[in-house]
């Protein structure tokens, strides 16, 4: 039978089916040069439907329309004719559907009249397609199951897809959340870092909606007017906004009753508008996390937001712990270095002031925030060693003998041995600053006479800092110098006494400089 005579043999009519879902139905495209093919194709589809969708078929006449149809929709099934312009017209076709367009998504059916031309083991072995048919032997109900079949197929790839996307959305999603959680373990900003972890669980997790995570007991509804107590606002994003600054007074009435139920029955609670989750700070301090519904609806979005609220919870106690620390470290540094200085009849703000000025030149030169920290830390340490120094020499009004001068010059290792055999950072820097801060860089300082870059970069830098506070700040013993005079003698010592490069950063960032010693200036 030639494609001219193609027709669909008898079958018993079928009923009527309501026209549901149209404007959602499946769209599927017949390819064909033959306008009879397009009728009865049309007829055997008609009321055809795959999970309450009904079809929508859309005729091409050829491949060069059917090229231009294919161009702008995604269809979930093509019936393609081989023999249209040219011999393997639908065949070409094929290729640009797969290798072109790269849509592998669309199920692909061959239909030819003419087998000779397209043998079916070689089409189906060379081209990705997914069904071959004969127009010979096809029937109405042939057709109907050979799309209803890739109607299937392609429901299950789209829906593979889309998994596959949320997967890969969520382990994204996390890998963020975790180097959002590492970013916070270094950042010592409590307010910040809690924004900065809202921010994340907004984007990444509830889809940019609006959140609040609170902290406390039970909200506590006073003089009728719904007004809480002893609740505080860790951070909150979108429309809760303004929770950040007014606290939860800002909060909608209703988004604060599920939070006080939430955190007084220790529990996860949600209602027609929020979804709220309970979790606890190491100390056992309730935490609520109230978004909206909606984006919570699905197991694994509220799985994803629970384990992000626990770690979240974790690293803020984390945080919290390393700023109690280091502000616990920072206070025994400055005291003791307050104490050695006021035996040598310094102020207090000369040991802040240096340390100041280490981290400002630091950064200048390119040193990371947290090495700049560390030697902000280490560098009020720089004179330890004076505490093994003899009064008689330290307050000492006029100039050292020989003999003083040489005991004066066993501070530097002095120090250096005080912080040996401790292994925290700043300790460790704190010994290598001791021992070198009295190196030159021409080699002439002391105690081993050490030059240029042989001195670590941190004794480099308070060298600097200490020698202009020293010259700059009126002491007992002397009266300050002007700061053209300080500006002079650190050009004229640039190469000798201090490395050229820290001197070049000292004069770029002077004026962050100046307004250390402006705020930490001596009473």
């Amino acid at each position: 039978m030639s494609s001219d005579e193609f027709e669909f043999a008898q079958e018993l009519e079928q009923p009527d089916r309501p026209a549901n879902r149209q404007d959602d139905a499946w769209k599927v495209l017949l390819v064909d040069d033959d306008p009879d093919i397009h009728s009865v194709t049309r007829l055997a589809l008609a009321g055809l439907e795959h999970g309450g969708r009904l079809l929508e078929l859309h005729s091409a006449e050829s491949a060069e329309q059917a090229t231009e149809l294919l161009r702008h929709t995604v269809y979930a099934v093509a019936l393609v004719d081989v023999v249209m312009e040219s011999d393997e017209a639908g065949l070409d076709l094929v290729r640009f559907i797969r290798d072109t367009l790269g849509e592998h998504r669309t199920r692909l059916i061959v239909r030819t009249g003419q087998p000779g031309l397209a043998p079916a083991w070689e089409t189906v072995r060379d081209y990705d397609i997914n069904g071959y048919e004969e127009k010979s032997f096809q029937t109405a109900t042939r057709l109907k199951t050979a799309v209803l079949t890739a109607l299937r197929s392609f429901e299950q790839i789209c829906a593979l897809e889309r998994a596959n996307q949320r997967i890969a959305a969520h382990t994204a999603g996390l890998r963020d959340i975790l180097d959002a959680l590492s970013d916070m373990a270094r950042n010592h900003d409590l307010p910040a870092a809690e924004q900065r972890m809202l921010s994340e669980l907004s984007r990444l997790v509830v889809g940019g909606q609006s959140s609040v995570m609170v902290e406390g007991g039970s909200a506590i509804v006073v003089d009728g007017g719904g007004r809480p107590e002893q609740l505080d606002v860790i951070a909150a994003s979108g429309e809760f906004d303004l929770a950040n600054r007014l606290g939860v007074t800002a909060l909608p009435r209703s988004a604060l009753e599920l939070i006080s139920k939430c955190l007084r029955e220790r529990r996860d609670w949600r209602d027609a508008h929020y979804y709220c989750t309970y979790s606890e700070s190491a100390t056992g301090l309730p935490r609520a996390f109230l978004v909206n519904v909606s984006a919570a609806e699905r197991d694994v979005d509220r799985e994803l937001i629970q384990l992000f609220c626990r770690n979240a919870s974790l690293a803020r106690d984390a945080i919290a712990l390393n700023v109690d620390l280091e502000r616990s470290q920072e206070d025994i540094v400055l005291l003791i270095s307050e104490a050695i200085e006021a035996r040598s009849m310094e102020t207090g703000n000369h040991v802040r002031r240096v340390g100041a000025y280490a981290q400002t030149l630091a950064r200048q030169l390119g040193i990371p925030d947290d090495e700049s920290k560390v030697l902000r830390l280490a560098a009020p340490l720089h004179d330890l060693g004076k505490i093994a120094i003899a009064d008689s020499i330290l307050k000492k009004p006029g100039k050292l003998t020989a003999e003083e001068r040489r005991e004066m010059e066993r501070h530097p290792e002095i120090g250096a041995a005080i912080l040996s055999g401790y292994e925290r950072p700043v300790l460790q820097a704190a010994k290598l600053i001791s021992l070198q801060h009295q190196e030159k860089w021409d080699g002439t300082g002391y105690p081993y006479g050490l030059s240029g870059d042989d001195i670590h970069i941190f004794a480099q830098i308070t060298a600097v800092a200490d020698v202009f506070d020293a010259i700059s700040c009126e002491r007992c013993y002397k009266p300050a110098w002007s700061l053209d005079r300080c500006f002079v003698f650190l050009k004229e010592q640039s190469g000798r006494h201090f490395s050229p490069k820290v001197v070049d950063a000292f004069f770029e960032a002077q004026d962050a400089i100046l307004a250390i010693r402006d705020r930490l200036k001596d009473a």
